[in-house]
């Protein structure tokens, strides 16, 4: 970059030598299209979308000349009180005698790094003075995308979502509108008639991005061909972002790419902006949308990793993975515990007949939560983005074993789930997944349905150890009778997370 050069903006995963820039796709005007699809500056909300690149210029400049290399950005010139559209991807404008001493352009791109494919996020502004006899200066910057990241369930809540409409969740609603309420976090409920958007966790995934100036939510919508309601989302500040298409999925696969199987961790000292952890089925081979898992990959900013969720029903990361910040503030991983949870289930079980099915089943299970977290030398590897199968996910977030909390919960299994390797599939939990919980702002809430006495004060106990402010429970048994709890029937806007120092 030539000497003289001011930025005006650097984003988190920007070389110290580069300028970040917001791709537009919020809708600051309310028409209902993205920003960056117009040549407007679409008042002073939109303004702070654009990022102001400041050279000196030259004396004796009677011309500019602004090239874009391979990189999709629109420029635009301040104009007295307004403002002027010079182009995409280039510009040429003729300079007045005695102008400024620093040329200001302010510069937005027109879509996210990996949007498309060819775009990875970087690319070269060449900015040329040129006088009367030839060029007299040259600027050669390096543009960088501010990534697209996504936020941990730790992160403040502004806003919570639920859908209504397919199942008798009145009762679940209007008790989580009262303990959000209590917190000062409004809670929107969609009304729906497709059963799939009931689980409004796999509908979207809110992410963000942003430059030192600005930022603005980023609305992963849905991979089902069934979400109506990510696209209602589209406004100031907030962007829609549709990075791959539906695909047909079936058998036990048929789930995949709902978004409770993409969660990020908090955090960490080795990972100051949390990685994107995916689930992958070891016995097909098949993983969470491999078009996102490239998207996310091209953000060079969380680096993703996949774990086994093969032994599951539903085969979602957030059955098995969950995060709170731990005492210290450095976050802990949240983990079932089907040793306890069998345990704690007792005589109850003792006496059913498939008792020694069961304690088979748990048993294999705790040795697969085993191996997800520490590691497990003959897993197969992928060949993917990350793999936690032979290396453990722990050593993969830069944690360690102290950095774990066990929540009780046994599995039922079903005959043809034992498998002749030593493996499980098709488990599911005999009552509500304390580590499927909602995190708004200190508070878990936790669903209830289910639980044999004991297991809430357990769960209650563990979750404040583990940093939550306050615990509250809640009868998700709408939801648990299908496979899932309070996590995947709820979503919600999050503010941006500051690495870690």
């Amino acid at each position: 970059m030539a000497a003289g050069v001011i930025l005006s903006a650097v984003g988190r995963s920007c070389p110290a030598d580069g300028i970040a820039v917001l791709a537009n796709r919020d809708d600051d005007d309310r028409d209902g299209r993205p920003d960056a699809d117009d040549d407007h500056v679409n008042g002073a909300a939109d303004e702070r979308d654009l990022t102001a690149i400041v050279v000196p210029c030259p004396a004796g400049a009677r011309l500019v000349r602004v090239v874009a290399d391979n990189a999709p950005l629109r420029f635009f010139l301040r104009d007295g009180e307004g403002w002027r559209h010079l182009g995409l991807g280039r510009a040429e404008w003729p300079l007045a005698e005695g102008g400024p001493a620093d040329l200001t352009v302010h510069v937005e791109a027109r879509d996210w790094a990996g949007v498309p494919e060819t775009w990875m996020g970087q690319g070269n502004v060449a900015v040329t003075f040129e006088g009367p006899d030839g060029p007299i200066a040259v600027h050669d910057l390096l543009v960088c995308m501010a990534p697209v990241r996504l936020l941990p369930g730790t992160a403040r809540v502004d806003e919570a979502y639920v859908a209504t409409g397919r199942y008798d969740n009145a009762a679940f609603v209007a008790r989580l509108r009262g303990i959000l309420e209590g917190l000062d976090v409004p809670l929107v409920a969609h009304p729906t008639s497709d059963w799939r958007e009931m689980w409004m966790q796999d509908t979207m995934e809110i992410a963000v991005a942003a430059t030192t100036d600005s930022s603005m939510h980023v609305v992963l919508a849905g991979l089902r061909g069934h979400d109506s309601f990510p696209p209602t989302l589209l406004g100031p500040d907030v962007a829609v972002a549709e990075v791959a298409k539906p695909r047909p999925l079936a058998g036990g696969d048929a789930w995949a790419d709902w978004y409770g199987n993409l969660e990020v961790s908090v955090p960490t000292a080795a990972h100051q902006q949390g990685r994107v952890i995916y689930g992958r089925n070891r016995l097909t081979g098949g993983s969470f949308h491999p078009d996102v898992i490239g998207f996310l990959t091209a953000q060079h900013a969380q680096s993703p990793v996949w774990i086994d969720t093969s032994w599951l029903v539903i085969k979602h990361t957030d059955e098995i993975v969950a995060f709170l910040p731990g005492e210290d503030g450095r976050g802990v991983i949240l983990v079932p515990d089907p040793a306890e949870g069998l345990r704690l289930l007792g005589d109850q079980d003792a006496a059913e007949p498939q008792a020694g099915r069961r304690r088979e089943a748990n048993a294999r299970i705790a040795r697969a939560i085993e191996a997800m977290l520490v590691g497990d030398d003959q897993a197969p590897r992928a060949g993917e983005a990350g793999d936690a199968g032979a290396t453990g996910l722990l050593a993969l977030l830069g944690l360690d074993e102290s950095r774990v909390v066990r929540l009780p919960v046994a599995f039922d299994v079903p005959a043809a789930g034992l498998l002749d390797d030593g493996g499980v599939t098709d488990a599911s939990s005999l009552w509500s997944n304390p580590v499927n919980a909602l995190v708004v702002n200190g508070t878990v809430i936790c669903g209830s349905a289910g639980m044999p006495s004991g297991v809430q004060e357990i769960c209650r106990e563990r979750f404040l150890a583990a940093g939550a402010d306050r615990v509250e429970f809640i009868d998700d048994g709408v939801y648990q009778k299908n496979h899932g709890n309070v996590h995947c029937a709820t979503n919600a806007r999050r503010q941006d997370v500051r690495p870690q120092r």
